[in-house]
């Protein structure tokens, strides 16, 4: 509700503001900032992508990973190479279901939500928990994850999934709530590459070994050792 209520160039005033501090911060990283995005809080490795109109809060995003138009990501750690699609929600905020005679922050959280006002004078429940994102994962678009899960190295969420406990390395999970399809690979593969840490290479190596990324035999004959 708050970008409603401010004026048009004021909105856009804050952006250019916003991007030009970061950008400087992130001077020779390689970071592009598109339009209109909100950032707070936030770290950033190299080559990463903010696309349009998304919102990062309190994130660290390490390299070559990128976040599509109109994301919210708080409280979160993104590894490397990981595609985060539009129109995800990451780390939203927890309300109490039980015990508490009502679900309303006003109760319990000093942030104001409700136009600033609040009745206690510090936090009696923990609203948001750290998401972690390990590396190389695919979230489609339309994904809610829940604050304080962790989703495994290779992992892929299908697009509308709602994820609301941790995901498997190199697993498939997808529906509301989102649930175990497959796992991508075979077992072995998947324990060679949970130790090889392809991510962890630089550039150059990447460059000179990208054809044995199209064939994951063909990675683990040239270094399963």
């Amino acid at each position: 509700m708050e970008t409603l209520l401010l004026n048009p160039i004021s909105l856009w005033l804050r952006w250019l503001f916003t991007k030009a501090v970061y950008l400087f911060k992130n001077r020779g990283k390689h970071l592009k900032i598109e339009y209109m995005v909100e950032l707070s809080g936030c770290t950033f490795g190299y080559y990463n992508t903010i696309y349009k109109y998304t919102r990062l809060r309190n994130t660290s995003i390490d390299s070559f990973s990128y976040v599509a138009r109109n994301t919210l990501v708080q409280h979160a750690k993104i590894g490397k190479f990981c595609c985060i699609g539009p129109h995800v929600s990451i780390g939203l905020g927890a309300h109490p279901s039980s015990q508490y005679v009502s679900s309303h922050p006003l109760f319990y959280s000093t942030i104001g939500q409700a136009s600033g006002l609040t009745l206690v004078e510090k936090e009696l429940f923990q609203e948001y928990q750290e998401t972690i994102i390990e590396n190389d994962v695919w979230i489609g678009a339309q994904v809610i994850i829940k604050s304080g899960v962790k989703i495994g190295n290779g992992a892929i969420i299908a697009s509308g999934a709602v994820v609301t406990k941790d995901v498997e390395p190199y697993s498939i999970v997808g529906g509301v709530p989102a649930k175990f399809i497959k796992y991508r690979f075979a077992q072995e593969q998947i324990n060679f590459l949970q130790k090889f840490k392809w991510w962890e290479q630089n550039l150059d190596w990447l460059k000179e070994h990208k054809d044995l990324f199209l064939d994951v035999d063909l990675l683990m004959k040239k270094f399963n050792r």
